[in-house]
């Protein structure tokens, strides 16, 4: 069996690699990060196909990797703070991020930089996922209104210049305009955040690939949790960059949307 290598973090992308796997018949080695992965990943999995590290810990993942003879590795799923401890390693990445421009992206391509200097390639999840890349055009039965339309296309450079700042992905649009900006914290504080100003009135979430970014570790995800944060809050739907984005779980979301009425266009 062909051998692969995932770095799993939070929530459900991980599962479809899973799944991914077994259905090409590919021996997958998985390296979950500590305090993200879902435990319920490793079901029915050998317990020598995974380690549980903290992401800083570069040398003994590689090293895992390695000793498995595992030659190409996906990333997926969200990291939150806590996974990332003062290592050797981590300081030594960071020694060279302080010359680049866009800290986040730059720290990510150091690390498949890191990964591809002890030859192990390092592909996109849209490079086997495929179908869940998410593409130009409304997806789900509900649909947005014309002003809705007008908005997303008169806020979507907005969006990129913000995304251009290497902070956050997304924003929110509202009443014409854009009202609140994502930051470290991520998406789902960023709606929270935006709720207060929103009141249950609607809002259009737009989520872009920030120009120039490592597609490979950092393509922006549509998941389930997204959908329901929407919904709960009263906002209307998301737009989002097609052909550069995935969904999380595409029957799942777009089940969902459809049940709240939360429409997804890609952009």
């Amino acid at each position: 069996m062909k051998k692969f290598g995932l770095i799993a973090g939070d929530r459900n992308l991980p599962f479809a690699v899973r799944e991914w796997a077994i259905k090409n018949h590919i021996d997958l080695y998985v390296a979950g990060i500590k305090g993200c992965v879902d435990m319920n990943l490793f079901d029915e999995m050998k317990k020598s196909h995974y380690i549980i590290p903290h992401l800083s810990q570069l040398s003994k993942v590689i090293k895992f990797f390695k000793k498995n003879d595992v030659s190409e590795i996906v990333l997926a799923g969200g990291v939150n703070s806590s996974s990332v401890r003062i290592t050797f390693d981590v300081i030594r990445l960071f020694s060279k991020l302080l010359f680049m421009k866009n800290k986040y992206d730059g720290i990510l391509r150091l690390v498949i930089a890191e990964f591809e200097k002890n030859g192990i390639k390092v592909v996109g999840v849209d490079e086997i996922l495929t179908d869940s890349i998410i593409k130009k055009g409304v997806l789900t039965a509900t649909k947005p209104t014309k002003k809705e339309m007008q908005e997303i296309k008169d806020n979507l450079k907005g969006a990129f210049d913000v995304a251009s700042r290497d902070v956050g992905q997304s924003v929110i649009v509202f009443d014409g305009r854009i009202i609140a900006e994502e930051s470290f914290k991520g998406t789902d504080e960023l709606i929270s955040r935006a709720s207060k100003i929103t009141n249950g009135k609607g809002g259009i979430l737009i989520k872009v690939l920030k120009p120039h970014q490592e597609r490979r570790a950092d393509l922006p995800v549509i998941g389930v949790k997204t959908i329901l944060n929407l919904s709960d809050n009263g906002f209307s739907g998301i737009a989002i960059d097609a052909d550069n984005a995935i969904f999380e779980d595409k029957e799942a979301v777009l089940k969902l949307a459809n049940d709240k009425n939360i429409f997804i266009i890609g952009v």
